[in-house]
C-alpha cells in the first residue's frame, strides 16, 4: 500500500548550521518518499538549505541573535569551567532562549495558515516553540538532540544530569562514591542560578499570552531523537518515543581542496587540528598547542600539521609570537599562517570529512562536538580531545571510555602532556587505541544506517496521530506512550497490588496464627480430658 505524502516542517534557529544538518539528512529520506519539506529559521539563515534542494519552502521567522552577542557568547564559553557546569554557562542560555517569542510567533502564523499549516514539526532542540505548537495545536512533532537529554529517562546507574556531568564520569560502575555524589549534587547545588532561571522563563512566556508550562514528563509525548550511537553514548534503557539514531553523516561530503590534497600527498603522518569553527582560543592556548606539536615533529612522530581556523578563531593570535624548536630553529607564528613552512597548513576552512578519510591522517585533535566526534568515530580516526563547552566536554569522557582518546583539560593542559599523549596514542605500543578506532568505526557504520530508522518512526507518528484525533478530540492513545504516562503513579507502579499482596498476607498470617492457636489451645483441652480419664481409672 502506498502510503500518502505529507507535508513536514522542519525548524531550527539559534542552532546554526551544525544542529541543521542532522535535520535535514533524516528530512531527505523522508522527502525520497515523497513527503514535502519546508524549512524554518531566522532571518540571514536560509542558506542552510544551499544543498538541500528537496526544501520546496523557506520560512523566515525573525531576527535572531547579533554577531556581537554570538561572539559573546563564544569568548564566555571559552571562559567556562566544566567543573563548574550550570552558573558559567547561564548568561548564554538566556541569551538563547530570549529568542524563543520570535520562534513562537513565527510559527504560529506559519500553522493559523491553512495553506501553510504543516502536518508534522522536525526542529533542532534549541527551538522550544515546537514544543507549544505540539499543544497548541495538536500537530505530532520530533527534537533532534546531540546526546541523551537532562531530566528525561532517569537512569539509576548513570549518575548526575546529561550534558551536567563532572569530567570522569559516564557511569557508575567505575566511578567513586564521592564523584557519584557530586554529580548528583550539580543540579541541587545551581538551584540558585536555576530558579530564577525559571521565573524568567515563566515571565517571558505569560508576557507572550502563554500560561501553561511545558509537562515535565520522563517520558515525553514526542518523538526525541539523540544523534549519538550506543557504544559512544553509554547504554541505557529507552521508552518507544525516543531512539537514538546517530551518526547522522550525509551520503556526500566535500572533498579535498588542492591545498589539503597537496599537503596530504606530500606527508605521510598528519595531525589534523579542528577545534572548532566558533572556538577563540587564546594567545597563551595557541601557543602551548604549537609548542607541543613543535616537539612531535621534532622526534618524527608525525611529519605535518593542518589545523582549520577560522577567521573569527583567529583574533587573538599573535602574529609576531616567536617558537625556538630543539634544533634552535626559530618559527615566527605569522609565517606559520601564512604557508611559510612546509610541514603547516593553515586553512580558514578545511573538508573535514575528506580530510579525516585520507590515509595520511594519523591523528585528529579535536574539541570533541557532536558532529565531530561522530566524524572522527566513523572515519577511524585515534584522537585527542579537549572539550571546550557544553557537550563538547561530555563527548570527551565518551571518547576517552571507547578507547580511541585521550583527553586534555581546556585550563590546565600542558605542551608536554600534549606531546605525551599525542605520541602514546600515535605509537599505540599495545594496540588498544588502533583497535578500539576499528571497533568503533564498524559500529559506527551501522548505526549510521538508522537515519532511516528515524524517518520511520516520524511516518509512523505522523499517520497514527492523524486517525487517532477527530476534531481535535483524541479517539484512543498514541501508539508508542506507553501506559503508564496516562495511568496514576500507584497504579503504573503497582503500589495498589502490593499493598494488596502485604494486606492478603498478612490476613493469611493472621488466619493461619489464629486456626494454630485454637488447634494448641483444643489439642490442650484433650491432653487434659485424657489425662483426667486416665487417673481416675
Amino acid at each position: 500500500m502506498a502510503l500518502p505524502p505529507r507535508k513536514i516542517l522542519l525548524v531550527v534557529t539559534t542552532g546554526g548550521f551544525t544542529h541543521a544538518a542532522p535535520v535535514l539528512d533524516v528530512a531527505k529520506v523522508l522527502a525520497d518518499r515523497g513527503h514535502t519539506i519546508e524549512f524554518a529559521t531566522l532571518n540571514g539563515q536560509g542558506h542552510y538549505i544551499a544543498n538541500y534542494p528537496f526544501v520546496s519552502k523557506l520560512h523566515l521567522l525573525g531576527e535572531g541573535p547579533t554577531e556581537q552577542q554570538y561572539e559573546e557568547h563564544y569568548l564566555r564559553m571559552r571562559r567556562w569551567n566544566p567543573d563548574y557546569p550550570l552558573a558559567g554557562a547561564m548568561p548564554s542560555k538566556y541569551m538563547f532562549d530570549s529568542f524563543w517569542p520570535v520562534a513562537y510567533h513565527g510559527l504560529k502564523k506559519i500553522m493559523d495558515d491553512p495553506a501553510d499549516r504543516p502536518d508534522f514539526i522536525f526542529g533542532d532542540f534549541f527551538v522550544d516553540a515546537i514544543k507549544d505548537m505540539h499543544i497548541q495545536y495538536k500537530t505530532p512533532i520530533a527534537m533532534m538532540f546531540p546526546q541523551m537529554p537532562a531530566l528525561m529517562f532517569p537512569c539509576s546507574y548513570i549518575p548526575g544530569e546529561s550534558g551536567f556531568q563532572l569530567p570522569g564520569t559516564t557511569t557508575s560502575e567505575n566511578a567513586s562514591m564521592w564523584l557519584r555524589i557530586k554529580n548528583e549534587l550539580v543540579v541541587v547545588m545551581g538551584l540558585p542560578t536555576i530558579l530564577p532561571f525559571f521565573r524568567w522563563t515563566k515571565n517571558m512566556r505569560r508576557q507572550h499570552g502563554v500560561k501553561y508550562s511545558f509537562p515535565s514528563h520522563s517520558k515525553p509525548d514526542y518523538l526525541v531523537f539523540i544523534n549519538s550511537f550506543f557504544g559512544l553514548e553509554p547504554p541505557r534503557d529507552l521508552p518507544p518515543m525516543a531512539a537514538a539514531i546517530g551518526p547522522i553523516l550525509s551520503d556526500e561530503y566535500a572533498l579535498l581542496d588542492e591545498a589539503c590534497r597537496k599537503f596530504l600527498v606530500a606527508h605521510e603522518n598528519v595531525i589534523y587540528v579542528a577545534l572548532g569553527t566558533h572556538v577563540i582560543l587564546s594567545g597563551n592556548d595557541t601557543a602551548k598547542i604549537i609548542t607541543g606539536v613543535l616537539q612531535l615533529l621534532d622526534d618524527k612522530v608525525i611529519d605535518g600539521v593542518i589545523w582549520a581556523v577560522s577567521k573569527n578563531g583567529r583574533q587573538d593570535m599573535d602574529r609576531n609570537h616567536c617558537f625556538t624548536d630543539r634544533q634552535g630553529t626559530v618559527h615566527n607564528l605569522g609565517d606559520l599562517l601564512d604557508g611559510k613552512n612546509p610541514s603547516w597548513l593553515f586553512p580558514f576552512f578545511a573538508p573535514q570529512r575528506a580530510v579525516l578519510a585520507h590515509e595520511s591522517t594519523k591523528l585528529f585533535f579535536t574539541h570533541g562536538g557532536g558532529s565531530s566526534a561522530n566524524e572522527g568515530v566513523y572515519h577511524g580516526k585515534r584522537m585527542l580531545t579537549m572539550g571546550v563547552f557544553f557537550d563538547q566536554v561530555a563527548n570527551m569522557e565518551r571518547l576517552v571510555h571507547g578507547g580511541v582518546a585521550e583527553p586534555l583539560h581546556k585550563f590546565y593542559f600542558t605542551p608536554d602532556e600534549l606531546y605525551t599523549k599525542a605520541r602514546r596514542v600515535l605509537e599505540d605500543k599495545d594496540g588498544k587505541y588502533s583497535r578500539n578506532s576499528l571497533r568503533m568505526q564498524r559500529i559506527a557504520h551501522v548505526a549510521s544506517r538508522r537515519k532511516y530508522h528515524a524517518a520511520d518512526l516520524i511516518e509512523e507518528v505522523l499517520y497514527d496521530n492523524e486517525l487517532r484525533l477527530q476534531d481535535g478530540r483524541e479517539l484512543r492513545p498514541m501508539h508508542l506512550q506507553t501506559a503508564d504516562m496516562r495511568m496514576p503513579t500507584y497504579k503504573a507502579r503497582n503500589w495498589d497490588l502490593k499493598a494488596a499482596t502485604i494486606l492478603s498476607m498478612g490476613a493469611i498470617g493472621c488466619s493461619l496464627g489464629l486456626v494454630a492457636k485454637y488447634a494448641w489451645r483444643n489439642r490442650t483441652i484433650i491432653q487434659q480430658a485424657v489425662s483426667s480419664v486416665q487417673s481416675r481409672a
